[in-house]
């Protein structure tokens, strides 16, 4: 195991770069809408652990990156022995809201992104302290059409943010990346791509 080359998740920002509106996964119909769209990473929040491989190399052969959940994907635990199967399938990035697993991802050579849903004003609080443990390359906050609303009252985390969650519009998505999100992830195919360079 060794520890994530910066080129990962330099790729993977510059990726973001180029289009900032990122396909949200839940389904093979919408597996084959990211596939023909412009976003430059397919995340794929649910579905079937068993058929994760071959949807990964179809999101390759597109010329995209893929992001899996590990927390949401049948079949596939959120351990160490989990975030291994999903870097030998060839993920370039996971998703988890369990921070003790940031390092973990790291060592596989995969993007690791700490996911935090603020509903509440403790879950800003302590959001801060949650980061700086984990140590992840990328957050991933949601819901996302909040931030906005809640930049002024977060705190300065030092690596780069998504948003994601009920960003529904192109202003939703605006004000979003206004805000200080690096990229947004959404279910919307009509912003897949958008900001597209």
């Amino acid at each position: 195991m060794t520890m994530i080359p910066v080129t990962a998740t330099g790729e993977f920002l510059a990726r973001l770069e180029r289009s900032r509106c990122c396909a949200a996964i839940v389904s093979d119909e919408q597996l084959e809408l990211a596939l023909a769209s412009r976003t430059p990473i397919v995340f794929v929040l649910r579905g079937n652990g068993l058929a994760l491989g071959p949807s990964i190399r179809r999101i390759h052969a597109a010329g995209k990156l893929a992001a899996v959940h590990l927390d949401l994907v049948d079949g596939v635990r959120a351990d160490p022995r989990g975030v291994a199967w999903l870097a030998r399938l060839g993920t370039d990035a996971i998703i988890t809201s369990h921070g003790r697993l940031m390092p973990v991802i790291r060592r596989e050579g995969v993007v690791a992104i700490l996911r935090l849903l603020l509903s509440r004003r403790t879950h800003l609080d302590t959001s801060f302290t949650a980061v700086a443990r984990a140590g992840p390359d990328i957050i991933e906050v949601l819901p996302g059409v909040i931030l906005p609303t809640l930049a002024a009252l977060m705190p300065t985390f030092g690596v780069p943010l998504l948003a994601g969650g009920f960003i529904r519009t192109q202003a939703d998505a605006e004000d979003v990346i206004a805000a200080g999100a690096v990229g947004i992830t959404t279910s919307a195919p009509n912003l897949w791509g958008m900001y597209a360079s």
